[in-house]
């Protein structure tokens, strides 16, 4: 290992075993969520991001149709 790398290793080490509260994960991570508050808005989440995702997704795919379309398809010449 680079001396740097095993210094920045070394640091992390330390501050994470010098730390005040012990590192953990929320309190979703650790039980069952079901019927609760946290638990609905998870899914919630999870369901706004699966749409946004979807229609972006979409969105790409439109205009990469329309790029398809007009490259098969070009704008008629105007004369002035």
């Amino acid at each position: 290992m680079k001396p740097r790398s095993l210094l920045l290793s070394g640091l992390v080490g330390l501050f994470t075993l010098s730390s005040a509260s012990p590192l953990l994960a929320c309190a979703a991570c650790y039980g069952d969520t079901t019927g609760s508050k946290m638990g609905e808005a998870a899914t919630w989440g999870i369901i706004a991001m699966t749409i946004i995702m979807f229609a972006m997704l979409g969105a790409v795919g439109a205009f990469i149709w329309h790029l398809a379309y007009r490259a098969k398809h070009p704008l008629p010449e105007t004369s002035p």
